[in-house]
C-alpha cells in the first residue's frame, strides 16, 4: 500500500511524476527539501533547536521527537537523549512513529525507522508531509470555518483549495503550481487576507513574476507572520513542487494583521467605468461630438489616458475635462471626421480598463439638432420636485441621424449628482428621465448629435420636496356637521413647511356631482376655500398638495337643509381664545323652543359650563387646555343652528396677563341708562399685564354701537357711547382676548322715568291668587312693560319680621318673577320697588298656611308660577306622533309645563280595547316630563292628558301602532301545558330569534277580567321566558303577541288548580295536557288561514319545513327564488343571505308530492337549478325522508338528509344506496328517538340517485334525485390591513416572554391575548373591539397576577367598528380597464376599531395594493388581467359597508396568456398492508444514490432505514416494510437535506383524512424552467384519497403539457415552453388549490447548454452565517445588468452584491443572516440566467421537520368563539424556525407559549367552516401530516368569501426530552472568558429606536453561559435579544431607547469578556 506522500504524488500527472523520479536533484526535490526544512524550523523554534541537512538530523531521534512534541502538544516521558549507538537512535524513532500512530492516530505506512536513521531521503520527506498534511493542513480550524461542520469526502487539498478559493473572489485559481507563477496569486491572497496589504497586485507584470512574488510574500512575512517556506523564485519556478506550495500556503488561514501595517488605498483599472453615447457601437455621425464620461471613484490614484484611432488608423484629438466632482469623472468628446470604425482606448494608471478599447461605428453626416424639439414636465421651469422622478421627451423627426444625450448641471455646476436616463422609444421619440438630488436652479443641456438642440439648456427650478401631511385645513367648511344648504362653507388650508407644491380642492357632492370652489391665496402658505353647497347630503372635500392627501384629507361633510332660527349666539369665545383661562359665550333664544345643547370640538376636551340666566339666554364657558382651533356647536333637539359650527382660535398659555384681574365699573355698565345721553365706564388694567383690550356694545339686534377707548396711560381706560334706541343693550369686554369679570353686561337704555310709570307695574301671580303653603314654593310676576325701564327690588318679611330669600328672574317684555319659599305660618309683607322707588301699593301682604303633602306617584306638579294654565302646556315627541309607533317597542314623549303654572300633570295610555297602560313618568326639575310606554299590541291608541285636571292642546291625542317584525317566526321551545298549579310560576319558553325587529308582549287575564302581572325574560341566548303566577283557581287567558301580533298558538286558556289537584292530575294515566307541543310548530313560516297547510287544516298531516343552502353570488339582490308545488301553484319562499355567498331557502310545505325551486341569481339560473324535493306528511307509523342532501349539495361538501321510522315497526330493516358521478360514502347515524342521519360526499358534481328502502320497498319519493353543482371558479384576490386598536398597560416588566395575558369580555366571555410593545416603546395589546363596555386585561408572572393587574379597559360604543359609517368612493369603483391599475378610496377614521378587508373577484385574479394611513385613509388600486364582470367586496369589521359589495365593469384588452388544462384521470393506489412492501417513486434530479438517505418513523415513533435504488432517468424508488398499521413518516434526504416535498406520509391501512391538502408538489419545474426544454415536477396524491387531479398553466405560450400517472399515488407533470416569461402553474385536486398553489415559474430563455455560473464549489465549500460569500459569473459573449438577490429560509430577502472582476467576469457577493438552505437568484437584463434560482446551502442545519410532532384537538375540531389549542413538540429535532399558519373562514389571533417539549399554539375561530393549519419547520418543510384539516361548527359571525390567513413564526431553540443529572462544576471546568472573540459595529455606536448587531464566538472558551446587558443614561435598554447560531457564536440584537452614552456589559458566565463593558454612544 502507498503511504500518504505517495498518494498525494499520484494524484498529479503520471508524466511529472516519471519525471520526478528521474533525477534526486530535481528542481521539485530541491524546492520541496528546502521548504520542508524551513517549516520543521520554524516549529522546533519553541524547542530551541533546528535542523540543517534534514535527512542527517533527524536520524537519532531527538529532533523528531522534538518536533512532534511541538506539533502536539505533549511531552514524552521517556526516550534515549544520548543516543550513541544505532539501537538507541531505533528506540527513539521507533517511539516517535508509534506515538504519532497510537495517540495522534495518524496513519504511517511504509515508513521505518531504520528509513530515518539511514537517511533515507524520499521517506523523510514523506513522513514530513504527513505531518504537515495533519497538523497544518486538516487539523486546524479556520476562522472563516468555525461552526461549520467539515466535509467528510473533502482531502485536505481541496479544503485549502476551497478556503484560498473563498478569499479570491477576482483572481480565480484551480492548483497549487502554475496558477501561483506570475506572483499576481499570491499578491491577491495578501490582500485578500489583509485588504490593503497588497493593494495594487492586479496592476503588476506577470512578467515581473519574482519581483511581484516577492512584494507578496515580504508583507505577508512582516505583517502576518507568515515565514517564506517557500522563496519567491521557487513559487514562479514552473516546475514548483505542489505540497512545498500547500506546506507554505497553509499557513495563511490561521494569519493574523499587525498593528501599523502600511494598508494603502487600492489602484483598481478594473473599477473605472466609461459611459455616454461615443462610446456606444452604433449612433454617432461625422462631424458630430461625441460624448462619453469616464468614472474614476472607486479605482484608487491613477492618470486617465485616452486615444481615439479613426478607419485609417491615425488618432484623432479626443478631449478630456476634470470635473473635480464627488464620483471623480471626466467628461470626454472628440469629433469624428470619417465614416468607418473607430477605436477609443481608455487606461487608467496604464492599464486598460473594463471593455476598453471600445469599438465605435460612424456612419454619415450628423443630423441637423436645429429641428430637434424637447418638452416635458422635467424641462419646465417649476414643477420639479427634488428626489422625485420626472421626465421629458425628446423629439428627432426630420432631424437626421444622431444620438440624444443629456447632461444635467446642478446650482453648483456639478454634473454627477443628477445623471438622466435616456431611452430611445422610437426612430424618433427619446424618452428622458430623472430625479433631482438637490433644489435649486438646475441647467438640462440636450445634445443631438453632439450639439445643444434649440432652446438648450433649459433651465428647471427644482423645488424642495413636498410633504402635504404637514398641511393642514382650519375652519368651519370641513366641519362634519353644521353646513347647511346656502352657508358659504369657508376653509383656510396652511402649507407653511410643506415644501412648494401645487395645491388641489375638489368638492365632491351627492352623486358625485363636482362643486364649484373658489380658492383665494392670502399669502405665500396660505389658500382661503369657499364653497356654496346646493343640495343636502354628504359632501367630500379632497384637499392635496404635491399630488397627496393632507393631514386629515380628504373631508366628510354632512350638509343639512336651510332652517332659519331665533336663536342669536355672541361673544368673544366664539372667536379667540387662550388655553387654561375660560372662554364665553352668550346664548338668547328669543322665544324659540327646543332642547339647547352645546358641544366643543378641538385639540383637547373643553369642559362647558352653562349658567341660565332666567330670561331666555344663557352665559356659556369652556374650558380649553390645549392651543388650536376650536368648533364650537350650538344644538337645538340635536341639531346645529343656522351658523353653528364657530371656529374660535385659542392660542397657548401666557403669563404676559391675567384678564381676572380687570376691573370695571361706571354707569355705562349699570341697571339702567338713558337712551340719546352718552354714557361711560372706567375699565382698571394696572394689575393684570400687558394685553390688547376690546370693547363692543351690541343693542338688541346685535347691532354694534359706536364705542370710543381712552387710554390714560396709568392702566386705566375711559370707554363711552351713546345707545339710540330705548331697548336693552349687551356691553362686552376682553383682554386679550378673554372676557373679563363681570361681562357682558345687560343694561337696559330708558327714558326717562316718571311717577306715573310707577302705576303701571302690575302684580300677579300664585302668592296673592292661591293659598300660599309653608315650606312650599311660590312666586309673583311684577310686569313692567308699560313702566318704562327700571330695576326691582323685593324686601319680603315674614310674621316674625325675619327676612325670607327671593329670587329675581329677569322674564321676556321687561317682566320679573319673584320666587321664595315661606317657612313660617303667618302674615307676610312685601315691600316692591321700581327703579329705587316703592309702588304705590306697596307693602303688599298675604298670609302663609301651613304646608299640604306633595302629589303622589303617577303623577307630576309642575313649577311654573302664576295660575295652572293647560293650554300652555306642550306636548310633543316620537309617542303622539300621529304617523304611528311601531308595537312592542318601548316609545317617549315630552311633555312641556314651564309656562304653564303649578298643576298635577295626569297620564294615561289606553289600547285598542279600551284597556288601561299606565305610563311610566319621570320629571325632570325644570318644568318638563318624559313619558314612556309600549304599546302591546297594533292598533289605534288614545292617550289623555291632562295639567292641572284639564286637557292639555290636543288631548287626548291619538297614535296608530303598527306591527312590526315577524310573529309567524316565534316559536315555543318547550311543552305548555293546560293546566298550571296556583302560587307557583308558569313559565312559556319562546324563540323569537328568526322573527326579526320586535319584542314579546304579554297580557293575561283572570276570571275576573282582571289583569296579572307577567314578566318577560330575556336570556341572553336568542331566547324569552314568559312568567306569571296565578294566585287563584280558574281559567287564565294568556295572549301572547310579538310585534303586536299574536304568535302562533299564543293565545289560549291555562287553568290554574289548587296544588293538591294539580298534583292528582298529574300522577293520573292520562297525565297533563299539552297545549303546545315545538315538534309541531313549523320552524319557518306559516301558511296563511284556510289555506291548505294552514293549521288546523293541513291536508294529510303536518309537514317537515324544507331548508336550502346554496351557493350563488356576492351581490344578495340578484337572487330570486320560486317553488312550484304539485299542483302547480307558485310560492315564493324566504330566502336569506348567509354573508358568505350562499343563501338560505326556507319554504314549509303544504302538500304532498314533488316539489320544483327555481333559483336564479341575475335572472340566470344557478347551477343544477331547478332543484327537485319530494315532501311526504309526518304521521306516526310512516316512514318518511327529508333535508337538503335529497335534492342538492355542492361538490367536495357534505350532504346531509333525515329518515323517520318512528313507530313504523321493524319490518324487513332499512336499506340506502347512492349513484352518481362519483363514489359517496355513507355515513347514517341512529339517534335512538325513531330518527337517523344520513350524510354523504360527493366528489365530483352531476346528478346523484338516492334510493331509501323500508321493508324492500321504496319510501314514498324515492328514489330521489340529488343535483350536486361544483364549486365556484372565481378566482379571489383580498388583502387585510390589521385594523386592530392598541392599548398601553402600566407594565413594569420587561421580559415579555414570563408574561402571558388574557382579557375578559362584558359578557363575561374571557380568552387569551397577546402582549406586545407598541410602537411608543411601552407594552400593552392589540385587541379588536366587539362589545361595549368594561373588559379586564390580567397580565400574569408564573401563575400570579403582576402589580397593577387587572387592568380596565372601557370601550365605548363609537370604539366598535361600524361599517355603516365607512364610504368607499372613486373611479375604481364605478369602472376599470385590464391590465391598468385602478384606483378608489376607503375612510374609516370615523367607524372605529376593527378590520378592513377587501377582494376583487371576476374571470381573472386582480393584485390589490392597499396603503392607509394614520387618519384613517386607505388609498386601493387593483389590477385585473382579463376584462368581463367583476364584484368588488369592502368589509369593515366583518360586515360589508354602504353599497358593497360594488359590481364593476372591467374594459380593455386582456393580458394575452395562453392557459391550457390537463384534466388526467387519477387512478386510487390500492390500500397497503402490514407486512407488505411500500414503494414511492420519485424524480430527484442532479444527485445520486449515494446522496440520497431515506429513513421511515413508524406511528410508533420506531424508526428504520429504506431502501433507496435508482431507476434511471432520474427516478428512484423508496422502499420498506411497515410492521405497524397508522400514518408512516417518509424522510428523504439529499446530503443531509430534506428534498422538497420532505417528509412524505404514508398510510398503511385504509386512508381516513384525505382531500387537497394532503397533496404534494416538488421539482425543479415549480420553481424554473428553460423555453424548448422539458421542466419537470412531481405530484405525491396518494394521502389525499380518490379524486380528480388538473393542471393548468397560463403564460406568454401556450405549453405543451404531459402528464403520466404512475399507480402508486405519485405522477409525473413534464411541459414546454416556447416563450420566455413568468407562468402560473395551479394545480387542483377536486377542485381545490393544494398547498402553495398557485406556483409562479420564470421560464427563461434558451442557454444552449452554457452555464453562466457554478456555484458547485461554493456549494461545496458551504457558507457561514455572517460571513460574506462570494461565486463568479461568465459574461462572455453577454452584455447587459446583472443583478443578484438571496432569499433565505425564512423567506427574508436581501440583495446581493455584483461588481465587475474583468469584462467577462462579475463577481456576486452576500452575507447570509441565517443557517439553511439559500437561494440565489441571478438575473441578467431582468431575465433568470440558466439555473436560477440556486440552492446553497449556509452553516449546518440541525432542524429535522420529521421528528416533530402535532397533537391536540385544535387541530380537527373546533368551535366558533373557544379557544381551541395544540402542542407542536420539538424536543429532539433540533432548533430551527417554526411556522404555524390558520388558513380559514375567519382570521384568527393565533397565540404562542413555549412549554417543555415544545411549543403550545391557541387560536379562537369567529366563523364555523374547515380551517386548514399549515406547521412548517426549519425552512419551507411541512411537518408529518401537516397541513392539518380542523372542523369548526357553531354560528358563523362573518360570512366570508375567501379565506382568511394567520400566521406566526417563532425561532426554537434546541429541546431535549432527556434528563441528565450533572455537576455544575463538571460542566463549566473548561470555561475561559479570555479566549471569546466579539465583533461588530454594535460593540461602538448605535442608533435611537433602531437595531444595533454585534456577534460573539464562544468556540474556543469552553461551556457557559453568555449574559448580555445594555445601560442606558437613565433606563436600561428593554429589548435585547440574544441568539445562538450554531458552533459557538451568537448574534446579539439591542435597541437603544434613548440617546446618551450606554455601558454594554458581555459576560461569559461570570466573567468580563475582552473588552466588557463596551462603551456605546447612542445618537
Amino acid at each position: 500500500m502507498a503511504s500518504p506522500y505517495e498518494q498525494q504524488q499520484e494524484e498529479g500527472d503520471d508524466d511529472m511524476a516519471a519525471e520526478r523520479e528521474l533525477a534526486d536533484d530535481a528542481m521539485w526535490k530541491v524546492i520541496q527539501k528546502n521548504t520542508f526544512t524551513r517549516w520543521t524550523n520554524e516549529n522546533l523554534k519553541l524547542a530551541k533547536v533546528s535542523v540543517d541537512d534534514l535527512d542527517k538530523d533527524l536520524s537519532d531521534g531527538l529532533k523528531l521527537i522534538a518536533l512532534i512534541e511541538v506539533l502536539s502538544g505533549k511531552k514524552f516521558q521517556k526516550y534515549n537523549k544520548r543516543p550513541n549507538f544505532r539501537t538507541m537512535k531505533l528506540e527513539n524513532v521507533t517511539m516517535a512513529l508509534k506515538f504519532l500512530e497510537d495517540d495522534e492516530g495518524i496513519k504511517i505506512v511504509n515508513i521505518d525507522s531504520s528509513d530515518i536513521v539511514d537517511h533515507k531521503l524520499k521517506l523523510i520527506l514523506g513522513l514530513i508531509w504527513t505531518l504537515i498534511l495533519h497538523y497544518s493542513i486538516s487539523m486546524p480550524v479556520w476562522e472563516d470555518e468555525e461552526g461549520r461542520p467539515q466535509k467528510q469526502d473533502h482531502t485536505p487539498k481541496q479544503r485549502l483549495l476551497g478556503w484560498i478559493q473563498g478569499k479570491l473572489p477576482d483572481r480565480p485559481v484551480g492548483n497549487f503550481t502554475t496558477d501561483w507563477n506570475d506572483g499576481r496569486a499570491i499578491g491577491a491572497l495578501v490582500d485578500g487576507v489583509a485588504p490593503g496589504l497588497c493593494p495594487d497586485w492586479e496592476s503588476w507584470n506577470p512578467r515581473n513574476n519574482i519581483e511581484n512574488a516577492t512584494e507578496a510574500m515580504n508583507a505577508a512575512e512582516q505583517w502576518l507572520d507568515v515565514p517564506q517556506l517557500i522563496q519567491p523564485a521557487e513559487m514562479c519556478n514552473p516546475n514548483v513542487d505542489e505540497l512545498s506550495m500547500m506546506t507554505y500556503l497553509s499557513q495563511f488561514p490561521s494569519a493574523k494583521l499587525k498593528s501599523g501595517a502600511p494598508l494603502r488605498p487600492k489602484t483598481n483599472p478594473a473599477r473605472v467605468r466609461a459611459f455616454g453615447p461615443g462610446l456606444q457601437p452604433t449612433g454617432n455621425s461625422v462631424g458630430a461630438p461625441a460624448r462619453f464620461t469616464v468614472e474614476t471613484f472607486s479605482a484608487g490614484r491613477g492618470d486617465l489616458e485616452i486615444v481615439v484611432i479613426n478607419p485609417n488608423g491615425v488618432q484623432e484629438t479626443c478631449e478630456k475635462v476634470f470635473n473635480k466632482d464627488r464620483n471623480l469623472t471626466y467628461s470626454c468628446h472628440y469629433t469624428p471626421t470619417m465614416e468607418g470604425q473607430y477605436t477609443i482606448t481608455i487606461k487608467f494608471a496604464g492599464q486598460d480598463i473594463p471593455k476598453s478599447p471600445f469599438v465605435v461605428g460612424v456612419k454619415g453626416m450628423a443630423g441637423d439638432p436645429s429641428k430637434v424639439t424637447a418638452s416635458g414636465p422635467g424641462l419646465e421651469k417649476t414643477g420639479v420636485i427634488v428626489k422625485q422622478k420626472t421626465h421629458f421627451e425628446v423629439h428627432t423627426k426630420n432631424a437626421g441621424m444622431g444620438v440624444v444625450d443629456v447632461v444635467i448641471l446642478d446650482p453648483h455646476g456639478h454634473k454627477d449628482t443628477t445623471r438622466p436616463l435616456v431611452t430611445k422609444k422610437s426612430d424618433d421619440l427619446w424618452l428622458v428621465e430623472y430625479a433631482a438630488a438637490g433644489e435649486g436652479l438646475h441647467s438640462v443641456n440636450v445634445f443631438f448629435a453632439g450639439k445643444s438642440i434649440p432652446s438648450s439648456p433649459f433651465g428647471v427650478g427644482v423645488a424642495p420636496a413636498v410633504d402635504p401631511r404637514k398641511c393642514y385645513v382650519t375652519g368651519r367648511g370641513v366641519q362634519a356637521n353644521g353646513i347647511r344648504v346656502g352657508d358659504e362653507a369657508v376653509f383656510v388650508v396652511h402649507t407653511a413647511g410643506a415644501g412648494d407644491g401645487e395645491l388641489k380642492v375638489d368638492v365632491v357632492g351627492p352623486k358625485s356631482a363636482q362643486e364649484k370652489v373658489r380658492v383665494k391665496k392670502i399669502d405665500a402658505t396660505t389658500y382661503e376655500c369657499v364653497y356654496e353647497p346646493k343640495k343636502t347630503g354628504e359632501y367630500v372635500v379632497n384637499v392635496t398638495f404635491g399630488g397627496g392627501h393632507i393631514f386629515k384629507s380628504p373631508f366628510m361633510v354632512e350638509v343639512a337643509p336651510a332652517k332659519p332660527t331665533k336663536i342669536r349666539v355672541y361673544g368673544p369665545g366664539l372667536e379667540e381664545g387662550v388655553s387654561h383661562q375660560p372662554a364665553r359665550f352668550t346664548v338668547e333664544t328669543n322665544g324659540q323652543t327646543g332642547l339647547l345643547g352645546f358641544s366643543i370640538e378641538g385639540p383637547s376636551q373643553a369642559k362647558i359650563n352653562c349658567d341660565d340666566n332666567g330670561d331666555g339666554s344663557a352665559n356659556v364657558s369652556y374650558l380649553p387646555t390645549e392651543p388650536g382651533e376650536y368648533a364650537i356647536h350650538v344644538l337645538c333637539d340635536e341639531e346645529d343652528i343656522q351658523g353653528s359650527p364657530w371656529m374660535a382660535t385659542i392660542r397657548p398659555a401666557t403669563t404676559d396677563f391675567d384678564a381676572s384681574k380687570v376691573t370695571a365699573k361706571g354707569p355705562g355698565i349699570g341697571k339702567d341708562v338713558l337712551v340719546n345721553e352718552p354714557v361711560e365706564f372706567i375699565i382698571d388694567t394696572s394689575k393684570a399685564g400687558r394685553a390688547p383690550l376690546k370693547v363692543t356694545v351690541l343693542d338688541e339686534d346685535k347691532k354694534p354701537v359706536e364705542v370710543t377707548v381712552k387710554d390714560n396711560k396709568d392702566g386705566t381706560h375711559v370707554c363711552r357711547y351713546v345707545p339710540r334706541k330705548a331697548v336693552k343693550h349687551v356691553v362686552v369686554a376682553t383682554y386679550g382676548g378673554v372676557l373679563i369679570p363681570h361681562f357682558p353686561a345687560r343694561v337696559n337704555v330708558t327714558d326717562k322715568l316718571t311717577d306715573s310709570d310707577k302705576v303701571k307695574v302690575k302684580v300677579s301671580g300664585p302668592a296673592f291668587d292661591v293659598p300660599v303653603k309653608a315650606n312650599q314654593p311660590t312666586s309673583f310676576t311684577l310686569d313692567c312693560s308699560k313702566a318704562g325701564p327700571g330695576n326691582v327690588a323685593i324686601e319680603l318679611t315674614d310674621a316674625n319680621g325675619r327676612d325670607v330669600p327671593v329670587e329675581i328672574t329677569d322674564l321676556p317684555n321687561n317682566a320679573f318673577r319673584v320666587s321664595f319659599t315661606p317657612t313660617t305660618v303667618g302674615p307676610c309683607t312685601a315691600r316692591v320697588l321700581f327703579a329705587d322707588q316703592e309702588l304705590p301699593n306697596s307693602p303688599l301682604r298675604f298670609t302663609v298656611e301651613p304646608g299640604d303633602l306633595l302629589p303622589g306617584p303617577g303623577s307630576g306638579s309642575g313649577p311654573g308660577a302664576g295660575p295652572v294654565d293647560a293650554s300652555k302646556v306642550q306636548v310633543y315627541g316620537e309617542g303622539v306622533k300621529p304617523t304611528g309607533v311601531l308595537a312592542s317597542l318601548p316609545v317617549s314623549f315630552t311633555v312641556d309645563a314651564t309656562k304653564a303654572g303649578t298643576g298635577d300633570l295626569d297620564v294615561v295610555v289606553q289600547d285598542p280595547d279600551g284597556n288601561s297602560i299606565r305610563p311610566e313618568v319621570k320629571k325632570s326639575g325644570d318644568g318638563k316630563y318624559f313619558v314612556t310606554y309600549t304599546p302591546e299590541g297594533d292598533g289605534k291608541y288614545k292617550i289623555p292628558v291632562n295639567y292641572g285636571g284639564k286637557p292639555v292642546p290636543n288631548s287626548p291625542f291619538s297614535v296608530n301602532a303598527a306591527p312590526t317584525g315577524d310573529a309567524t317566526k316565534v316559536m315555543f321551545t318547550d311543552n305548555a301545558y293546560k293546566e298550571a298549579p296556583v302560587g307557583k310560576a308558569s313559565v312559556f319558553k319562546l324563540d323569537p330569534s328568526m322573527a326579526g325587529e320586535g319584542r314579546i308582549t304579554c297580557r293575561v287575564k283572570n276570571k275576573a277580567d282582571d289583569n296579572v302581572d307577567v314578566d318577560i325574560i330575556d336570556n341572553g341566548d336568542g331566547t324569552v321566558d314568559v312568567v306569571y303566577t296565578p294566585q287563584s283557581p280558574g281559567p287564565y287567558d294568556v295572549d301572547i303577541k310579538f310585534g303586536g301580533k299574536t304568535i302562533p298558538n299564543g293565545k289560549f286558556t291555562q287553568q290554574a288548580l289548587t296544588p293538591d289537584e294539580f298534583k292528582r292530575r298529574q300522577d293520573e294515566p292520562d297525565g297533563l295536557h299539552d297545549l303546545i307541543i315545538p315538534e309541531r310548530v313549523r320552524k319557518f313560516g306559516s301558511a296563511p288561514p284556510g289555506a291548505p297547510g294552514a293549521p288546523g287544516t293541513v291536508e294529510g298531516g303536518p309537514f317537515n319545513p324544507v331548508e336550502f343552502c346554496l351557493p350563488v353570488g356576492p351581490i344578495f339582490s340578484f337572487v330570486g327564488a320560486e317553488i312550484t308545488t304539485p299542483s302547480k301553484r307558485k310560492y315564493r319562499p324566504k330566502v336569506v343571505d348567509k354573508k358568505d355567498g350562499t343563501v338560505a331557502v326556507h319554504y314549509s310545505p303544504t302538500e304532498v308530492g314533488l316539489h320544483y325551486l327555481d333559483v336564479t341569481y341575475n335572472d340566470i339560473p344557478i347551477e343544477g337549478s331547478p332543484f327537485q324535493f319530494y315532501v311526504d306528511s309526518v304521521a306516526p307509523g310512516r316512514v318518511t325522508a327529508y333535508g337538503p342532501g335529497l335534492s342538492h349539495g355542492v361538490c367536495g361538501k357534505t350532504c346531509e338528509f333525515t329518515i323517520v321510522t318512528k313507530d313504523a315497526g321493524s319490518g324487513g330493516g332499512l336499506a340506502l344506496a347512492i349513484e352518481g358521478p362519483s363514489k359517496a360514502d355513507m355515513n347514517c347515524v341512529d339517534n335512538g328517538d325513531g330518527t337517523c342521519n344520513v350524510s354523504y360526499l360527493p366528489t365530483a358534481p352531476g346528478e346523484y340517485i338516492i334510493v331509501i328502502k323500508f321493508d324492500d320497498k321504496d319510501i314514498v319519493g324515492s328514489p330521489f334525485k340529488a343535483r350536486i353543482s361544483p364549486g365556484s371558479d372565481l378566482q379571489t384576490a383580498h388583502v387585510a390591513p390589521d385594523g386592530s386598536g392598541q392599548v398601553a398597560l402600566k407594565i413594569a416588566e420587561t421580559d415579555l416572554d414570563s408574561l402571558t395575558a388574557t382579557i375578559r369580555y362584558p359578557s363575561g366571555k374571557e380568552e387569551p391575548c397577546s402582549l406586545k410593545r407598541l410602537d411608543n416603546g411601552q407594552l400593552g395589546i392589540g385587541f379588536e373591539p366587539k362589545e361595549v363596555g368594561e373588559h379586564l386585561v390580567s397580565v400574569l408572572k408564573n401563575g400570579q397576577h403582576i402589580p397593577n393587574s387587572p387592568f380596565k379597559i372601557y370601550v365605548g360604543e363609537k370604539e366598535i367598528g361600524n361599517a355603516g359609517r365607512v364610504r368607499a368612493y372613486g373611479k375604481g369603483l364605478e369602472g376599470a380597464l385590464a391590465n391598468e391599475l385602478n384606483e378608489f378610496y376607503v375612510i374609516t377614521k370615523d367607524a372605529g376599531y376593527g378590520g378592513l378587508s377587501l377582494s376583487v373577484e371576476g374571470p381573472s385574479k386582480a393584485d390589490i395594493e392597499c396603503n392607509q394611513d394614520a387618519e384613517g385613509l386607505c388609498r386601493v388600486r387593483y389590477k385585473p388581467t382579463e376584462p368581463g364582470d367583476y364584484v368588488v367586496n369592502v368589509k369593515f369589521a366583518d360586515e360589508h359597508i354602504n353599497g358593497s359589495p360594488f359590481k364593476v365593469k372591467v374594459g380593455g384588452q386582456p393580458a394575452g396568456q395562453v392557459s391550457e388544462k390537463v384534466l388526467p384521470a387519477r387512478s386510487a393506489p390500492d390500500t397497503v398492508h402490514v407486512g407488505s412492501e411500500c414503494e414511492l417513486s420519485l424524480k430527484i434530479p442532479s444527485t445520486n444514490v449515494k446522496e440520497l438517505q431515506a429513513m421511515v418513523i413508524s406511528p410508533s415513533g420506531a424508526s428504520e432505514p429504506c431502501d433507496v435504488t435508482e431507476l434511471g432517468n432520474n427516478e428512484y424508488s423508496v422502499r420498506f416494510i411497515p410492521k405497524e398499521i397508522g400514518v408512516h413518516t417518509v424522510s428523504i434526504k439529499h446530503r443531509g437535506i430534506h428534498i422538497p416535498g420532505s417528509p412524505f406520509q404514508f398510510t398503511v391501512g385504509p386512508i381516513v383524512d384525505g382531500g387537497a391538502h394532503k397533496v404534494r408538489a416538488h421539482g425543479p419545474g415549480l420553481e424554473r424552467g428553460e423555453v424548448h426544454a422539458p421542466c419537470n415536477f412531481s405530484i405525491y396524491t396518494r394521502e389525499a384519497g380518490p379524486g380528480s387531479l388538473s393542471i393548468a398553466m397560463e403564460g406568454p405560450s401556450k405549453a405543451d403539457v404531459k402528464f403520466q400517472d404512475k399507480k402508486d399515488g405519485t405522477c409525473d407533470v413534464t411541459y414546454t415552453c416556447t416563450e420566455p416569461g413568468d407562468y402560473i402553474i395551479t394545480i387542483l385536486f377536486n377542485d381545490q388549490n393544494i398547498p402553495d398553489s398557485p406556483f409562479k415559474v420564470h421560464v427563461s430563455p434558451s442557454s444552449g447548454g452554457r452555464k453562466m455560473t457554478d456555484l458547485g464549489e461554493l456549494q461545496e465549500q458551504g457558507c457561514q452565517v455572517n460571513k460574506p460569500a462570494a461565486f463568479t459569473v461568465d459574461m462572455t459573449g453577454t452584455k447587459g445588468t446583472l443583478v443578484a438577490r438571496v432569499v433565505a429560509p425564512s423567506g427574508a430577502e436581501d440583495e446581493a452584491v455584483v461588481q465587475e472582476i474583468d469584462k467577462d467576469h462579475c463577481s456576486v457577493r452576500f452575507v447570509p443572516r441565517e443557517n439553511g438552505v439559500h437561494k440565489v437568484f441571478v438575473c441578467l437584463n431582468g431575465l433568470p440566467v440558466a439555473g436560477s434560482p440556486f440552492n446553497v446551502m449556509v452553516g449546518r442545519v440541525d432542524a429535522d421537520p420529521a421528528l416533530v410532532q402535532a397533537s391536540g384537538e385544535g387541530l380537527s375540531k373546533g368551535c366558533t368563539g373557544q379557544v381551541a389549542k395544540f402542542l407542536v413538540k420539538t424536543a429532539g429535532a433540533g432548533s430551527g424556525a417554526l411556522g404555524v399558519a390558520v388558513d380559514g373562514p375567519s382570521k384568527v389571533k393565533l397565540a404562542c407559549q413555549e412549554v417543555p417539549d415544545g411549543y403550545e399554539f391557541s387560536y379562537t375561530p369567529t366563523a364555523a367552516g374547515d380551517y386548514l393549519i399549515g406547521i412548517k419547520f426549519g425552512g419551507n418543510n411541512h411537518i408529518p401530516g401537516s397541513p392539518f384539516k380542523a372542523h369548526v361548527v357553531g354560528e358563523t359571525q362573518a360570512g366570508k368569501l375567501w379565506n382568511e390567513q394567520s400566521q406566526v413564526v417563532v425561532e426554537t431553540v434546541t429541546k431535549s426530552t432527556t434528563t441528565s443529572v450533572f455537576s455544575a462544576a463538571q460542566l463549566l471546568h473548561d470555561a475561559d472568558a479570555s479566549k471569546v472573540r466579539s465583533e461588530g459595529s454594535g460593540l461602538q455606536k448605535a442608533y435611537i429606536n433602531k437595531e444595533a448587531t454585534f456577534t460573539v464566538d464562544t468556540s474556543q472558551a469552553g461551556h457557559n453561559m453568555l449574559l448580555v446587558g445594555v445601560m442606558g443614561p437613565r433606563i436600561p435598554c428593554q429589548e435585547v435579544s440574544v441568539r445562538h447560531v450554531g458552533g459557538g457564536r451568537y448574534t446579539i440584537i439591542y435597541r437603544p431607547e434613548e440617546v446618551g452614552n450606554h455601558l454594554l456589559v458581555v459576560k461569559w458566565g461570570d466573567k468580563h469578556i475582552p473588552g466588557s463593558p463596551f462603551h456605546i454612544v447612542v445618537v
